[in-house]
């Protein structure tokens, strides 16, 4: 009956264990999503019609995430979300963007913590056509 008992603990703690890190892992999916597009908005946001031949800088790429950011309102479908870094590749033409979130899995206890922090990086490119 103890040993029994015993690995039915064991197996409850493994489902919880799986439970969390899939959990996390969508969590992750979904913020990778966000971060792409942030990044895409980031390089591909400019009207290069006023400013042709300008390239990114660490500025407009930062703000134009931030803007992104804003307008698709991840603040809320994310815990703690932030904008960690956003810059500018040394020839004008990528952006790079990384985001920072907390996850709580679905099962939270001595076993699985809550609060885990997840990080994300994405970079694009710009695109110019004639």
């Amino acid at each position: 009956m103890i040993l029994i008992i015993g690995y039915v603990v064991i197996a409850l703690l493994a489902i919880s264990a799986m439970l969390a890190a899939t959990g996390v892992n969508l969590e992750a999916r979904r913020l990778q999503s966000v971060a792409d597009g942030v990044a895409d908005a980031a390089a591909n946001g400019a009207s290069f019609g006023e400013n042709a031949g300008v390239g990114l800088t660490d500025s407009s790429v930062r703000a134009r995430s931030e803007t992104h950011l804003g307008r698709t309102n991840a603040h809320a479908r994310f815990q703690s979300l932030s904008l960690a870094g956003a810059w500018a590749a040394a020839d004008g033409g990528t952006a790079y963007v990384v985001l920072e979130a907390r996850v709580d899995p679905p099962i939270v206890g001595w076993f699985v913590p809550s609060g885990i922090p997840i990080r994300v990086e994405s970079d694009a490119r710009s695109a110019m056509n004639q």
